[in-house]
């Protein structure tokens, strides 16, 4: 068995990272420890700590002049990918929310990159299934990248939005996003996995920059972090912690921005040593790492994936809009009477209806090949 994983960003954001990583665990799982395994992403270096191939994503990968050739011999730059996945017997999209574009330039990179090499997969004709995922919103025509997911054999979204642009396509299924399934694994197999204190001693924090927004809303968007900060210090001790360091994504640099400078350790080393009682995070996926290492773990989310990943985890009371953040509501629930254990409770709860989700995803991914 030869299984391509397409999409793949980089390991520098340990979010994307662990999307690729749960995506090579679900191959193995489905299909044996002796499948071979390429993976594709836009930075194929951060990933040799991998057993297996790896390959630049076109024009993605590339880098100054290099990109821009690429970008405009679009079709001899994808050729190596078709080489790739003329030889593959499965094509495996990994999760998350990278086919979208909320301006113009951002709409043109997507069609030379991620959208791309969905019409690559698609042309193929290899067997193809695209793990959970937000699709959209596009700034721009998206009737082409519509009609590529159709012409998939399973596409497992996130979020209700996406799973409205397929109403009448029975290739499309609502899924939680892999880490959630992982997290629901891990609590199955130990419901005292999360670790809840009686009220929140140390806060870690995992802050980014804001999207294309306004001048005056980036301005409303910072003060409020600068004012969450401020209540939190108030009532415990507060540790800053990065989760991307990517280039063009340096959660470091808006730490600097926000007078921030002290050395900041990455969120897994941040939770190692500091064991915090609580993670507020403005990436899902910092969310979703620190439940998946036991500390329960409030969202500001300014995209739907975050909404749909906490109403799938039966917590959707910790998450809130981060275009217009409350931070009266914010400290109101973390620091509220035993809080952080009935948010455990909650959690613990909804373990068994996402296991069983897991289960229809492997089930109709097994069945694509057969």
């Amino acid at each position: 068995m030869n299984v391509t994983i397409l999409h793949g960003y980089s390991a520098s954001n340990s979010g994307d990272g662990l999307l690729v990583d749960l995506s090579i665990a679900l191959v193995l799982r489905n299909f044996g420890a002796d499948t071979t395994i390429n993976v594709v992403a836009s930075d194929p270096k951060s990933f040799s700590y991998l057993p297996y191939k790896r390959y630049g994503a076109p024009v993605m990968a590339a880098r100054g002049l290099k990109r821009v050739k690429e970008a405009i011999f679009l079709k001899e730059s994808y050729s190596e990918l078709e080489d790739l996945l003329s030889t593959t017997d499965l094509i495996v999209g990994v999760g998350g929310g990278y086919m979208r574009s909320k301006s113009a330039l951002e709409h043109l990179k997507l069609k030379l990159g991620h959208a791309k090499q969905l019409e690559t997969a698609i042309l193929s004709k290899v067997p193809s299934v695209y793990l959970p995922q937000n699709i959209g919103p596009f700034h721009g025509e998206s009737r082409p990248i519509v009609e590529h997911y159709a012409s998939a054999d399973a596409v497992f979204v996130r979020d209700n939005s996406s799973l409205a642009l397929f109403e009448t396509n029975e290739n499309v299924y609502r899924a939680p996003d892999l880490a959630v399934q992982a997290l629901a694994s891990k609590i199955l197999a130990q419901p005292k996995f999360i670790h809840c204190a009686s009220s929140p001693g140390v806060v870690c924090v995992v802050l980014r920059k804001p999207p294309q927004w306004s001048k005056e809303k980036k301005r409303d968007y910072v003060a409020k972090l600068k004012l969450l900060l401020r209540r939190l210090r108030d009532k415990s001790k507060v540790v800053c912690a990065v989760q991307s360091s990517v280039r063009g994504n340096d959660d470091g640099a808006f730490y600097r921005e926000l007078g921030i400078t002290e050395e900041l350790l990455p969120l897994k080393a941040t939770l190692s040593k500091y064991q915090p009682d609580l993670v507020i995070s403005v990436r899902l996926h910092g969310a979703i790492e620190s439940l998946l290492a036991g500390v329960p773990a409030f969202h500001i989310s300014y995209e739907r994936k975050g909404f749909g990943a906490y109403q799938d985890m039966g917590v959707e009371d910790w998450v809130v809009n981060g275009g217009d953040i409350d931070v009266d509501y914010i400290i109101n629930t973390v620091y509220a009477p035993e809080a952080l254990s009935r948010f455990g409770k909650r959690l613990t709860d909804t373990c068994k209806g996402i296991e069983a989700k897991s289960v229809m995803m492997d089930d109709i991914i097994k069945g694509i090949i057969r």
